[in-house]
């Protein structure tokens, strides 16, 4: 066996370089750190010979044999489920319908890992997370050009008939499109803030993340996922809107999931303020304008705002349209009428599901020639 720290630089890199959103080398190495603290050794060991694509255990046994690591085909299985029950791997109910067909890949650290081990983080962990999101991660999430894993919309009382693009900016549009069931989990980027002491200051609301139609595959480690009905998350969607969360789902036209985010918690958020144009990273096809002439200076504006785009001067809300990304927040609650929202100049069409997302994101990765040599592997049964 190499040496501990050997296998986590080694993950990390397997990581970094085969996932679409990689794992970034920190100048701290707090991502080995954090590393240590989701995987075991063994389970660090054996993670290192998983493909970016899923694979059966028979496919993966005989790797990790060829590669001198003595392991049973069962106790190998044993150990790909409690790291998928840990959340630090993708694989069986994740990955397939079929319970009698298990499948294995490896999982990206954000939207990944991080978000599997909702309920599960130790304060260690909640502590580095959230030091790399802020310090190394937040370049891998948003880059220009490049597809993010989550878009903007805007809260649906911030909308007019004039401003309707297509039902994947229109979050009743989104819902109501969807079957169901419909999950309720909990924020983990709200339960990081909690565990670190740096407690939500918009809200404590903290059971907030919608998942469509997945409660099967989010039950593992979750403590009590609550299924709602189209009706129930009507409803908390109004009480979600009201209080002045953000709303981000995936950035696909029929999403998986949807996040319902704060400015002071939320990673993507946090992430994006740190650039000095945070707009220019996201996919959004709004921003906020202001009527000065109807502004009575009231400010609420400026509280709402979970990006910080709005200030006062003289007494009138002034915009920053390199701050605004389209969440709408500012409209409903503003008195005077002197809040709307505009349709940017050109528009983006967002990805059609979750597979074409990551398609994209790994073409903008590897490039056109590289990602067609990637499924070249994928035929052959090679690993990815």
């Amino acid at each position: 066996m190499v040496s501990e720290d050997r296998i986590y630089h080694q993950l990390r890199k397997e990581i970094d370089k085969r996932m679409p959103v990689g794992a970034p080398q920190s100048s701290s190495g707090i991502e080995i750190e954090l590393l240590k603290e989701f995987f075991e050794p063994r389970e660090a060991e054996i993670a290192i010979h998983l493909s970016a694509l899923p694979e059966k255990l028979e496919k993966i046994h005989k790797r990790v044999q060829k590669r001198g690591i003595d392991i049973s085909l069962r106790d190998l299985e044993n150990i790909l489920d409690g790291m998928v029950k840990k959340g630090i791997i993708m694989g069986s109910w994740l990955l397939s319908d079929n319970p009698n067909k298990k499948l294995y890949s490896l999982a990206q650290f954000a939207v990944g890992m991080f978000e599997f081990n909702v309920d599960k983080l130790s304060k260690k962990a909640a502590e580095l997370s959230e030091k790399y999101l802020t310090t190394t991660f937040y370049k891998e999430f948003h880059k220009k050009g490049v597809p993010t894993q989550m878009r903007t919309i805007p809260i649906e009382k911030s909308l007019t008939t004039e401003n309707y693009v297509a039902s994947y900016d229109n979050i009743l549009d989104i819902i109501n499109k969807k079957e169901g069931p419909f999950t309720l989990v909990n924020c983990v980027c709200r339960q990081t803030h909690d565990l670190i002491g740096d407690t939500c200051k918009l809200s404590d609301i903290r059971r907030c993340c919608v998942m469509f139609n997945e409660k099967d595959k989010i039950s593992y480690g979750v403590k009590e996922p609550e299924e709602v009905s189209k009706e129930q998350l009507l409803e908390y969607m109004d009480e979600w809107q009201k209080a002045g969360f953000v709303l981000q789902p995936e950035n696909a036209q029929d999403p998986m999931y949807l996040c319902v985010c704060c400015g002071c918690c939320c990673g993507v958020l946090q992430a994006a303020k740190q650039f000095p144009k945070p707009a220019e990273f996201y996919y959004s096809n709004f921003y906020a304008v202001s009527n000065s002439e109807l502004c009575n200076g009231c400010g609420v504006c400026v509280e709402r705002c979970q990006m910080e785009a709005i200030e006062m001067v003289e007494e009138k809300a002034i915009i920053n349209l390199d701050r605004c990304i389209g969440c709408g927040n500012c409209v409903p609650t503003c008195g005077t009428g002197a809040m709307s929202m505009k349709n940017k100049a050109k528009l983006e069409k967002p990805p059609k599901n979750h597979g074409e997302l990551y398609q994209k994101i790994m073409i903008k990765k590897r490039g056109l020639l590289g990602t067609l040599g990637l499924l070249g592997k994928a035929i052959l049964g090679r690993k990815v």
